[in-house]
């Protein structure tokens, strides 16, 4: 059945390709210019030279302004990186880790996890054309539909905007160290007529179409339509990704207004790959047992996790006069779905024998809305200028599920690290309904933000009244009123040179604590105040932008107790602190030589723990160095060679172990690809080849704020085509 599919998609490959063959002269040169190649890329004002990272991002309300003048870190990385880096069949945090504030913190596309200076996040916290949560933590935005994406790792609370502070793993847990906002691809001004073909792990096969057509009076409508099919199995034994998908984006430019509305439909599945482990309650080593080898399957044959849905957003502006405009965005989400594991986690002791699993079923359901409305324009009062913004938001979900925890057939699930699980046989899935209502969470906030400029320097004031209404169907409810402000200043001796300092505020969700395994089941916990700053310095020359900063973040700690009985307790103790120095560059190294990455140092502790019995112990899964190079060489226009390494310090997780603490080793991985662009007749064609994990490492990778360990992936080869027709 496999050969057959592939064959069929080597039909539609020669195909499409064999439309080329008798396409015109003039309309190959018309296709090649309009191919989203280095040299057009590396041409825009604000594309470093390289092509992997813009010189503007998104300032919340405040629309795009140059990366210079925002007083926090950020990277913009344009659709050349993700395309460049990423493998469409692994989750998109191996794009996002370019970035030294990001790491991985799973390999297996059945989740998204990842953190942000050693906070850990998903897609919860992603936004899309910036509106706020219409992902949750199976899914982010496909990579195909990527234009851009902004990632801000520093205090920027106050400007966005108000949004839901769930982040679908901890539950109640401060909001994230900052945000990442996707822009969707936008029909240009040249025809796209574009066919991609993807080959990965062990047979996964992925078609990609992107066409794209402006037109009307001075090319004002756009329509950019990208649609992908993946179908197969991944590097990991047994494991399996299928994909569908088509997404719209249709937009106008007039001479006052653009508006741009992004609709999709997809359907995600993955079987197998399950790669999260814990320690078992006992666990009696300061020591990870050496990690197994990564093509160790630890899955039965049931395993799968599947979601499918909807989503749009709409954006919308429009310019009174020169100076004042006003702003709508919007949003829409639904997605259904359900999981069948072996739990969230493996549990298994310090032999690697598995102990005290069970099986885990889960039907779930969620609707996620939002609206924005805004005024932004610009004053001046003597050499004094104000770039201001006002805005209204409302962001609701509603949330269904049905899960259940059992052992199959009442037996335990056996086996080990080393010879893979044993599962109970002529085990059948129960069919247990669908989910009912759990919870209905609605923001409401007014945000205001000003940017003040004088001179050679400039100051951002902002802040977000949030008023939260959290209704649990199966517990207690609560209402919040908070404010999060936001301040930062930057001063520029030279134009290409920027000293900055920020600060925001914001708060955890508080929380209904829900589960009959809980001794505090309907337990009300307050929301939790955070704190972050940061200040440093950013430099562009040469074609090479470097930012250098030093960042203090506060988060609440909270966490699951397991007490006597196989019961748990969830508690507040005190907070987590994450202090560091963090440097990035990206840009031309030399003439043929394009870098991306950096380096971060972070230092994080608890602190106010109760009776100060955890004072000064590390934060779980938490690296203290780590650091990511990615290099790209051309030797000419025509060859690209690629090569990145990722490190990560050693780590640690609180254990059992007479000295509360089991180390999590360091690990360094390499990835390595080649990419050539030529033409098939008269047809633009890239070639591109890609190993992530050259070496077949196998590994343990800590988690941010949690006591959840991931297992590395096996050696994965990506092959892909490019056609322009």
């Amino acid at each position: 059945m496999l050969k057959n599919k592939k064959a069929l998609a080597m039909s539609v490959l020669c195909a499409i390709a064999s439309v080329g063959f008798v396409v015109s002269a003039s309309a190959a040169e018309q296709t090649m210019h309009g191919n989203l190649d280095e040299v057009v890329v590396e041409g825009s004002a604000d594309v470093l030279p390289g092509g992997n990272v813009r010189t503007t991002a998104k300032l919340g309300v405040l629309g795009d302004k140059s990366v210079m003048d925002i007083p926090y870190s950020e990277m913009s990385m344009t659709a050349k990186a993700v395309e460049t880096y990423g493998d469409p069949s692994q989750p998109l945090a191996n794009v996002l880790m370019n970035n030294p504030s990001i790491r991985t913190s799973t390999t297996s596309p059945m989740y998204t996890d990842f953190s942000m200076r050693g906070i850990n996040m998903n897609g919860n916290h992603m936004m899309l054309n910036g509106v706020p949560s219409l992902f949750y933590q199976f899914t982010t935005p496909p990579s195909h539909v990527i234009d851009r994406i902004d990632i801000t790792s520093g205090p920027n609370a106050g400007v966005n905007g108000v949004s839901m502070s769930n982040n679908g793993t901890n539950g109640g847990a401060t909001p994230a160290p900052g945000t990442i906002n996707v822009v969707t691809k936008r029909a240009t001004d040249t025809p796209v007529n574009r066919y991609t073909q993807t080959f990965s792990g062990r047979g996964n096969v992925g078609e990609f179409i992107d066409v794209g057509r402006r037109f009307g009076e001075n090319n004002e409508w756009g329509i950019r339509v990208n649609a992908e099919y993946m179908e197969g199995g991944l590097a990991l034994p047994g494991a399996e990704k299928n994909e569908k998908n088509i997404f719209i984006n249709m937009d106008h430019r007039g001479d006052n207004n653009t508006t741009n509305l992004f609709a999709g439909y997809f359907d995600l599945r993955v079987n197998g790959a399950q790669r999260w482990f814990s320690l078992s309650d006992s666990y009696s080593s300061t020591v990870l047992p050496d990690a197994p080898d990564s093509k160790n399957n630890y899955d039965f044959n049931g395993t799968t996790k599947y979601v499918h849905g909807y989503l749009a957003t709409l954006n919308h502006e429009h310019k009174l006069d020169d100076t004042w405009s006003y702003f709508a965005n919007m949003g829409y989400s639904r997605r259904s779905g359900n999981k069948d594991n072996q739990g969230a986690s493996i549990k298994f002791d310090e032999l690697g024998n598995f102990v005290g699993n069970k099986f885990n079923q889960q039907n779930e359901e969620g609707k996620n809305a939002y609206v924005q409305l805004g005024l932004k324009g610009k004053l001046e009062t003597g050499a004094v200028k104000h770039d201001l913004a006002l805005s209204v938001d409302r962001s609701w979900a509603r949330y269904w599920n049905k899960s259940q925890s059992y052992k199959p057939n009442g037996q335990e699930i056996l086996g080990n690290l080393y010879d893979g699980i044993i599962f109970p046989n002529n085990y059948v899935l129960q069919n247990f309904g669908d989910g009912t209502p759990q919870w209905e969470e609605t923001n409401i906030g007014l945000t205001i933000a000003d940017t003040i400029s004088y001179g050679k320097a400039s100051m951002l004031l902002a802040a977000s009244r949030k008023h939260e209404n959290f209704e649990s169907f199966t517990g207690k409810s609560f209402k919040n009123d908070n404010i999060l402000p936001t301040y930062g200043l930057t001063y520029k001796p030279v134009e290409n040179m920027a000293f900055y300092y920020g600060h925001t505020e914001s708060f955890s969700r508080g929380l209904v604590v829900s589960g009959s395994d809980y001794t505090n089941n309907g337990e009300t916990m307050d929301p939790v105040k955070s704190k972050q700053n940061e200040f440093g310095v950013k430099y562009q020359n040469a074609g090479m932008m470097t930012t250098l900063s030093y960042f203090d973040i506060d988060e609440a700690n909270r966490y699951d107790i397991n007490v006597a009985g196989g019961k748990k307790t969830k508690v507040d103790d005190g907070k987590n602190r994450y202090k560091g120095v963090e440097l990035t560059v990206n840009g031309k190294l030399a003439d043929k030589w394009t870098a991306t990455g950096g380096l971060i140092y972070l230092d994080a502790e608890r602190e106010k723990t109760k009776n100060g019995a955890k004072d000064g112990w590390f934060v779980n899964g938490v690296s203290e160095w780590s650091g990511v190079l990615g290099l790209e060489y051309k030797p000419d226009d025509s060859w690209g060679i690629v090569g990145r390494a990722v490190w990560n310090d050693a780590a640690y997780i609180e254990s059992g172990s007479s000295s509360g603490k089991t180390e999590i080793p360091s690990y360094v991985t390499f990835d390595m690809g080649v990419n050539y662009k030529t033409k098939i007749n008269t047809v633009p064609v890239k070639l591109s080849a890609m190993c992530y994990n050259v070496a077949d490492k196998d590994y343990w990778m800590g988690r941010g704020s949690s006591t959840t360990i991931g297992l590395s992936m096996p050696r994965t080869f990506m092959l892909s085509a490019q056609f322009d027709i």
